[in-house]
């Protein structure tokens, strides 16, 4: 018995990124407004002021979901927070909060890139009571078609008597389908949807996802196929959609997003953008005058591992990422070995003037983000997908 426990916390631990907190505080503020730890529960994040709190991540590796663990519980016990933003397809939302709640015990395997995240938060609602538990949100596009056929198939379920007009074909029909029958089906479920909510938000989502499956677009386990200018700003309408929507049912309580950092931009950074004009659904919520505090989180050396490749580092990206006083964020690690972490407030002071990098437009990092994360080294994340 006391093997298999010792088992379990050890891979609690590894899933998690391993930090284990120390007795006393190791945090060192080795400039005003730039910190230093190896424990991210060490640093002032801001619990109050803003709606959404975005933890903006390098996909695949083990340390940002340290970074995650430790908001989440902070803005759980200091801003009542219940409310979690995933970037996955909105198809499998239910699964996910069964899982989470702690209410199946077998993972999904649709969500397998989201198991250490979700499991994360399995384990926090362990031992709450139903009504305090964390809930998940999932705000992106459903893809490939089998995704599109499942969510339209649980919404199906959600009209209860009146869809019983309505013949919902099985996914071997439905995938022969042409485009304009799924069309047509979207727009039938809409016309008896009593104009619920829930039901008519879902209906958008999967017309949403239709669209970017007919232009070329086939996300399976793996990489979208199509072009940056088809792929991005159809994604960035369904997440922003979708997270409006969240918003408006939870009456200002504020939520934490976990997604790619790129996504957590609150102003044009991107010197490609898709096309002219792009914003990511950070950007467009704070033009409609939301509250977003962003944190973007690199790594300055080790790689992550994410749709079965391994992904580099961010060190020539972080090599120009400088103080006022031109002292590079990433010589701190030579100067404090003892800590694995630097963490900026962009907020405070002479930070609110640095560059992140040429490569981006010349602008203040505080315009694109309001804290960012350094991690001295990434260790890529435990593939739970299915081989």
């Amino acid at each position: 018995m006391k093997t298999r426990v010792l088992a379990s916390v050890l891979l609690i631990a590894v899933l998690i990124g391993g930090c284990a907190k120390a007795e006393t505080p190791s945090i060192t503020e080795v400039r005003p407004g730039v910190y230093m730890s190896s424990d991210p529960v060490d640093f002032p994040f801001p619990t109050n002021g803003y709606t959404i709190y975005i933890v903006g991540e390098t996909h695949g590796n083990r340390e940002t979901k340290t970074v995650f663990q430790t908001y989440l519980k902070k803005l759980y016990e200091e801003a009542s927070l219940r409310d979690v933003i995933l970037e996955e397809d909105q198809a499998h939302e239910a699964k996910a909060n069964a899982y989470v709640h702690g209410l199946i015990d077998e993972f999904p395997n649709e969500l397998c890139l989201r198991a250490d995240i979700l499991g994360i938060i399995r384990e926090f609602n362990s031992g709450l009571s139903d009504n305090e538990k964390v809930n998940v949100h999932l705000v992106d596009v459903d893809s490939p078609l089998t995704a599109i056929h499942r969510h339209l198939a649980g919404i199906y379920q959600q009209l209860d008597t009146t869809g019983e007009s309505i013949l919902f074909p099985d996914f071997s029909e439905f995938r022969e389908w042409h485009g304009q029958e799924m069309y047509t089906l979207i727009d039938e479920m809409r016309s008896v949807s009593n104009n619920q909510p829930d039901i008519i938000n879902g209906l958008d989502t999967v017309k949403l996802s239709l669209d970017w499956y007919f232009i070329g677009n086939r996300l399976e386990i793996g990489w979208p196929r199509g072009t940056r200018s088809t792929v991005a700003p159809i994604r960035e309408d369904i997440i922003t959609k979708n997270i409006k929507y969240v918003l408006s049912q939870l009456n200002d309580k504020p939520v934490l997003a976990f997604f790619g950092y790129g996504h957590g931009m609150k102003a044009q950074g991107d010197p490609n953008p898709p096309v002219e004009g792009f914003k990511s659904w950070a950007q467009r919520l704070v033009d409609e005058d939301v509250d977003v505090y962003s944190l973007a989180m690199l790594g300055a050396s080790g790689e992550s591992y994410w749709h079965k490749r391994p992904l580099p580092n961010d060190a020539e990206f972080l090599k120009d990422f400088r103080l006022a006083d031109n002292t590079a964020m990433v010589s701190f690690f030579d100067a404090h070995p003892e800590s694995n972490i630097v963490y900026t407030d962009l907020r405070v002071g002479d930070n609110s003037q640095i560059r992140l990098s040429p490569d981006l437009l010349d602008i203040p990092a505080s315009q694109l983000y309001d804290g960012i994360i350094i991690f001295k080294k990434f260790n890529p994340m435990e593939d739970a997908c299915p081989k």
